[in-house]
């Protein structure tokens, strides 16, 4: 994600990092490229007889913007709802956490190590879990983070070798919680209360994996593709009358404008990547990271520094 100050106007106008221009500008070209030669033919050629009225250009023109728009609130509302899911996350492990050292206690001190083993286990075990959610989302492999939070590495190989990393995790975490319940660390009617955030972590990571794996069909993609470079390539029929040899300036701010929406669609339809203008999910990893160990102990020296943005983008 980009991450910037918006100081300056000016400096917003000619921004080209964070921007879809260096997605489009080949397409623009290609389209620019083809106005002047539309235009060459019609003031060198006298090629005017082949020469199309404005008309169907504007009706066209504002169908096309119509359906731009529906197209980008669509990948929008994707981009969000993944922020919200991983929003929630925070807030669920926070939850956890807290309950976690709250309500998982014991009477006698003789069993407060052992105890203790399992409180900072269960905390680990969240954070592998955040980890490998992260990693599966975005195709790449938890084994660092694994390794660094779980107990030993025959469990890291056993969760490794689950078509669904996450979810294995979460069979560990809800085991856990059935062994602090067994040995009456936990009282029975405070057991919900962590199976329900268990749940509900398990609820964020189908709803990600939701968006994930449908994305917008394939065939409204086409279309939209197809339509707004035929749009453009045909525009200087329409123009070059009126325009004149302005006819490849207007059309290439035209098709900049067009074909910009088109390729902002493109880049957040799948929103949990690793393109400028992707959800920075490994930072709100981290911020989950840097609450639930600060929770276990203040002045831990485990504590990972917050990410912060590397010339301006934060992933």
């Amino acid at each position: 994600m980009i991450v910037t100050k918006k100081t300056s106007w000016l400096r917003m106008i000619f921004a080209v990092h964070g921007t879809t221009m260096g997605k489009v500008w080949p397409r623009v070209l290609i389209v620019t490229a083809f106005a002047g030669v539309v235009t060459y033919f019609s003031s060198v050629a006298g090629a005017h007889k082949y020469s199309l009225t404005t008309a169907p250009f504007t009706v066209v023109g504002l169908a096309l913007a119509i359906f731009l728009g529906f197209r980008n609130n669509a990948a929008y509302d994707r981009y969000w709802e993944g922020r919200k899911l991983w929003g929630n996350m925070v807030n669920t492990t926070r939850t956890f956490a807290i309950q976690v050292h709250t309500l998982i206690s014991a009477e006698e001190v003789a069993n407060i190590d052992e105890l203790m083993q399992l409180r900072r286990s269960l905390i680990r075990l969240t954070l592998a879990y955040v980890n490998a959610l992260r990693h599966k989302l975005r195709d790449s492999t938890p084994e660092a983070e694994l390794y660094e939070y779980m107990e030993d590495s025959a469990s890291v190989e056993a969760v490794l070798r689950h078509a669904n990393v996450p979810v294995a995790i979460g069979r560990l975490i809800a085991e856990k919680i059935a062994v602090a319940e067994r040995r009456g660390w936990l009282k029975t009617f405070h057991v919900p209360l962590l199976y329900n955030n268990l749940t509900e972590m398990i609820a964020v990571q189908g709803a990600c994996e939701r968006i994930k794996s449908t994305p917008i069909p394939y065939t409204y993609s086409v279309l939209t593709h197809r339509t707004t470079m035929l749009y453009c390539l045909a525009l200087p029929c329409g123009l070059h009358d009126t325009v004149g040899i302005l006819t490849p300036l207007v059309v290439g701010f035209i098709a900049y404008a067009f074909l910009g929406l088109d390729a902002v669609g493109d880049e957040i339809e799948q929103p949990f990547g690793l393109d400028d203008n992707h959800l920075p999910i490994h930072a709100i990893t981290r911020t989950i990271e840097i609450n639930l160990i600060q929770l276990e102990d203040i002045d831990s020296n485990q504590v990972p520094p917050a990410l912060q943005p590397q010339n301006h983008l934060l992933h």
